[in-house]
């Protein structure tokens, strides 16, 4: 129902590229190009300035009619959604942002099963770290996101109270504790992490930043970890999903947080998000349940 040269033009301006565009789209450049220039002709008026190429940024205008356009992407996928419901279906697009991690540790757990009991939802999942994900979610760009504290003004849910061990590496001997602050050697960490730890550490422990190899991702500290490069300080939820077999212990200071679902309104979602909420929400339970039960 919304125009799809609207529709372009959205996916245009979240991704400040014709290319990633055209190739989040599944259309070519020239079909976006096209696009673009039929609603700037339509509303005569220009929505991008472009300098190089694949290089534009918004006009003023534009910046007005991408909020505006956005709101009836809103509507038109609720008055679809209605429309499924009504019928007593769930159908519509979803959009959720997350972190990577728990994409694999929790999304990719509850996809398959919502999918299969409602083929009629389309989904995009937008993994990125958790300040672009706050973005996303302030910005109206997804439904909610799935990530850790702090969630700022957003309404949130918990799902998980998780907190940071550290990973051994293999010649590492059995270790009670890893003091951050005098580690037994280097801790390797992405930086999430590190300004975690850094807001629990206590003035009188300042950190000595040569004692920490920074990461992008908790993945790739694990898998330094078990190459003997050093000491992962990762989430203990993140450490458990992603791989077995390893030794752990807890970190000093303990360094707690929590790992949630959030939105501008929890009680105001579309009925596909709100159903994929609760899926998640009933699937990380169980998941979590059965692995505390193990250990």
């Amino acid at each position: 129902m919304i125009d799809r040269n609207l529709e372009i033009f959205i996916r245009v301006a979240e991704n400040m590229s014709l290319t990633k565009a055209a190739r989040g789209l599944f259309i070519t450049q020239p079909a976006v190009s096209n696009a673009i220039r039929k609603l700037e002709t339509n509303l005569n008026v220009w929505l991008f300035h472009r300098h190089k190429r694949d290089s534009i940024r918004l006009t003023a205008v534009g910046e007005k009619i991408l909020e505006l356009s956005k709101q009836m992407a809103h509507l038109d996928n609720r008055i679809r959604q209605t429309a499924f419901e009504e019928n007593n279906l769930i159908g519509g697009h979803l959009r959720v942002a997350t972190l990577p991690t728990l994409t694999s540790a929790i999304i990719s757990k509850t996809l398959k099963t919502f999918l299969e009991l409602h083929p009629d939802v389309t989904v995009d999942i937008q993994e990125d770290s958790p300040n672009n994900v706050l973005k996303m979610v302030k910005n109206n760009h997804v439904d909610f996101a799935l990530s850790c504290e702090p969630y700022h003004q957003f309404d949130s849910k918990p799902l998980i109270h998780d907190h940071l061990v550290a990973m051994l590496p293999p010649d590492s001997p059995k270790l009670d504790e890893v003091n951050i602050a005098r580690p037994p050697g280097r801790l390797i960490v992405n930086q999430h992490a590190y300004d975690t730890i850094l807001e629990y550490m206590p003035e009188d422990s300042p950190l000595d930043s040569s004692q920490f190899l920074f990461v992008e991702h908790p993945e790739t500290a694990i898998q330094m970890a078990s190459d003997g490069i050093g000491f992962a300080v990762v989430s203990e939820f993140t450490l458990d999903s992603l791989t077995v077999g390893h030794r752990r212990c807890p970190v000093i200071p303990h360094i707690g947080f929590e790992i949630g679902i959030f939105s501008h309104r929890l009680d105001d979602l579309t009925p596909v998000a709100s159903a994929f909420m609760h899926e998640i929400q009933n699937t990380t339970t169980r998941f979590y349940s059965a692995f505390r039960a193990e250990h």
